[in-house]
């Protein structure tokens, strides 16, 4: 994939975007000129002499500077800052308020790790690699998405899909932490399950995470 670089406010990219209502990630297309409500609405500033690769996941609030290069499949957090002339590598990922400074050079992270995990979710392995992630589920413990997986307590599933940091949303089954859990089931009638996930099933990380097999679901009789 190439990168868009931003001459001039006609030159076009594609972009992840947060909606704003559903807080999933939307892929944008076309020039600053064209994105500038959407950027606005987001408190985005991107410099249009800035260079960014296709795929990127820009949050809301990030300014990225002049010169500055954003490699493909790249994430910029909530309120980062990338200063001028900085490199952010393919595939490398930036937390919500991080401040990059000019002429700095972030290479790509590996993301499927225990510290990457834990640095995104505030999850933690254990010496055998198993993580307690949390989903919150209607009262009945089906899925909010379709409203016919059933969880069952005390039991997991699997299947075959493979890993792939490209797609947030996809085949598979997605968990959270504690807090994205119950923020995700406010205003609805729900309940918060806990199951084991080993981090060789994870298949993308975001601030929620696409899994091909969990194990041993509970109820978390907690809300916060």
């Amino acid at each position: 994939m190439s990168k868009s670089i931003l001459t001039n406010k006609e030159d076009s990219m594609k972009i992840y975007l947060r909606n704003l209502k559903t807080y999933e990630w939307e892929l944008k297309e076309g020039s600053l000129k064209d994105l500038k409500k959407d950027l606005d609405d987001r408190k985005i500033v991107i410099y249009d002499t800035a260079s960014i690769g296709n795929g990127v996941r820009i949050g809301d609030g990030a300014h990225i500077g002049y010169r500055a290069s954003i490699g493909d499949e790249a994430s910029i957090g909530n309120r980062a800052s990338i200063g001028d002339e900085a490199s952010i590598g393919n595939g490398a990922s930036i937390g919500d308020e991080a401040s990059i400074g000019n002429r700095a050079s972030i290479g790509k992270l590996d993301i499927f790790t225990k510290e990457y995990i834990y640095m995104q979710l505030g999850l933690l392995a254990d010496e055998k690699g198993y993580i307690t992630m949390y989903k919150a589920v209607k009262e009945d413990l089906t899925d909010f998405y379709s409203g016919k997986y059933q969880y069952k307590l005390g039991k997991g599933d699997s299947c075959k899909a493979k890993r792939n940091q490209n797609i947030q949303c996809g085949e598979g089954w997605h968990f959270t932490n504690l807090w994205n859990a119950n923020a995700f089931g406010k205003g609805k009638k729900y309940r918060i399950i806990s199951a084991k996930v080993h981090i060789d099933n994870i298949l993308s990380v975001y601030d929620k995470v696409r899994v091909n097999k969990f194990s041993n679901v509970k109820i978390v009789d907690i809300n916060l």
